[in-house]
């Protein structure tokens, strides 16, 4: 997974040199996107999905007039539900999230433009709570701190696609479906689970 990692930067830093570049069509922006999240991992564990949301910053640098470098910087709540055979758990994970992405752009129309997008997520936990259910007859905890049991780092692949719709000038309205798999193994201690989301991207470019 590091070796991963390590190619897939290095395949986007000309991108992201090139996108400096062309700082003259560089688009800043907000998002606030809910997101459905899910588990899967050894042995079949989920048990449905969970909503969740991010909410922050957003920048695409263009290195020509179809092609840039997409990322950000949000904070964004992966929320899901495991069964195992000692309890059930719902997780309410927050990261804070940096995506390393190419994004590619139709020609501009009189509404706005396509775009698909693929790339990289990196996400560093910055909290992590619980719902715990130990079984029939007992009393479900609830907000239980589980921090120390879910890894600090997580790695993802992001796939997406969507229209930004020109409102005036500069304003654009973006609307857009979201696909975040986590490769990274999300708990430290039992059956190892993946968590993965998808979004409803919604957002402004300035």
């Amino acid at each position: 997974m590091k070796n991963l990692f390590f190619a897939l930067v290095c395949f986007l830093i000309p991108f992201v040199s090139s996108a400096q570049i062309a700082g003259d069509n560089t688009q800043l922006g907000f998002t606030v996107s809910p997101n459905l999240g899910w588990v899967t991992g050894e042995g079949s564990p989920g048990d449905g999905t969970s909503s969740g949301i991010a909410y922050g910053v957003l920048a695409d640098l263009a290195f020509s007039s179809n092609y840039y470098f997409a990322s950000g910087f949000t904070i964004t709540s992966v929320n899901s539900r495991a069964v195992t055979d000692a309890n059930s758990i719902n997780y309410k994970v927050r990261y804070i999230e940096v995506p390393l992405t190419l994004k590619l752009k139709s020609e501009p129309t009189n509404m706005g433009r396509y775009y698909g997008q693929f790339g990289l997520g990196t996400g560093f936990k910055i909290g992590a709570k619980g719902d715990i259910s130990d079984g029939p007859g007992t009393p479900k905890r609830n907000d239980v701190d589980i921090s120390s049991d879910v890894n600090f780092f997580r790695l993802s692949m992001i796939a997406g696609a969507g229209v930004e719709w020109q409102v005036n000038g500069n304003l654009n309205v973006i609307t857009g479906v979201t696909y975040n798999n986590g490769f990274t193994t999300m708990n430290k201690q039992g059956d190892k689970l993946k968590n993965s989301y998808v979004a409803l991207t919604l957002g402004v470019f300035f």
